[in-house]
């Protein structure tokens, strides 16, 4: 018998959204599933439109629980779960009909406990048809993954809605509550814990864009400065495993992050932002100093940084002489 395999979906305020993405979990090629809807404490019809859909498929199973955030919405989801793996949905995005099937294929195949796909942006889910991808999958082994997935940009790599992961694999580890950014925080370890991760180069997920209201589309708050804490905690992390090629890559894109959000705090409209800046910009010129003396990050790399850092109106004057 094919394993169950239980999918979370954290709903708050999604009335406008949640039957597109239930739908989308209820209409897959793989059926032996069980679809946990967490009503996180939602203050319009999103807990009766759960309830509803409960109704109508079997398969579905509701908790209604006071507003905790994603993160607590999918840590409840999990402690509820039964299925042999795990999946985790956003409510206003939509899923491709073949999205469990892909991914459980790749981990049966790859006899790992850890698949991921592709994701792509829509707007209008009639875009969706035009999405072009292959059926190709390799395997990747958890160094070289954390290593792609602090240097180079994947579309749908650093979250964890294109993914499938034996429940095993959330035994020591949780969603950070209260905290935004929650997957840049998971991720690594997740990716880690798997040892070897089972890649498909199938578009399975797929991301609404910006809606009003979301997080993502949200202006800037402290907040936002969550991500720092988020990578501030993945250097310690392969620091302390002795790991220093993935340390010094996770140092970089720390710093990275640093000069981003230096630039929409300075941008901010935040009353006492000023206390922030001053706080990162000496830890920033702190880790550029560790980040110097790292032998395989490039020279390239390290003079962006510093660009960042020391002269950040050169990096616009030089784009825009490129542009001339």
């Amino acid at each position: 018998m094919k394993d169950l395999i239980s999918i979370i979906v954290p709903s708050y305020n999604v009335e406008k959204f949640l039957d597109a993405c239930v739908d989308s979990i209820c209409s897959q090629t793989y059926d032996n599933l069980e679809i946990i809807l967490v009503d996180d404490g939602s203050t319009d019809s999103t807990g009766a439109l759960c309830d509803s859909w409960k109704e109508k498929d079997s398969r579905i199973r509701v908790i209604h629980q006071e507003n905790r955030g994603l993160s607590g919405a999918r840590n409840a989801g999990i402690r509820a779960a039964k299925g042999e793996y795990l999946s985790f949905i956003d409510s206003d995005d939509i899923i491709a009909p073949d999205y469990v099937e892909v991914l459980y294929s790749c981990i049966c195949e790859g006899h790992v406990t850890m698949a991921q796909g592709r994701s792509n942006n829509f707007h209008d889910p009639a875009e969706t048809e035009t999405f072009q991808s292959t059926y190709e999958t390799r395997l990747m082994d958890s160094r070289d993954m954390c290593h792609e997935l602090m240097t180079t940009y994947h579309k749908g790599w650093g979250i964890v809605m294109t993914k499938m992961f034996h429940r095993s694999l959330f035994e020591h580890l949780e969603f950070p509550v209260g905290r935004i950014h929650e997957d840049e925080y998971l991720v690594y370890r997740l990716i880690w814990e798997a040892r070897k991760v089972a890649l498909s180069d199938r578009i399975i997920y797929y991301y609404r864009s910006k809606r009003e209201g979301s997080i993502t589309h949200s202006g800037f708050s402290v907040k936002r400065l969550d991500v720092l804490d988020a990578r501030k905690k993945r250097c310690e992390f392969f620091k302390s495993l002795g790991e220093s090629s993935l340390y010094g890559d996770a140092l970089l894109s720390y710093c990275q992050a640093q000069t981003d959000c230096l630039k929409k705090l300075k941008k901010s409209d935040m009353a006492d932002k000023e206390k922030y800046i001053a706080d990162i910009e000496k830890d920033l010129k702190k880790g550029f100093r560790t980040l110097k003396g790292i032998s395989h990050i490039s020279q390239k790399k390290k003079l962006s940084l510093w660009l960042d850092i020391y002269m950040p109106w050169a990096k616009g004057f030089y784009k825009g002489l490129g542009k001339g």
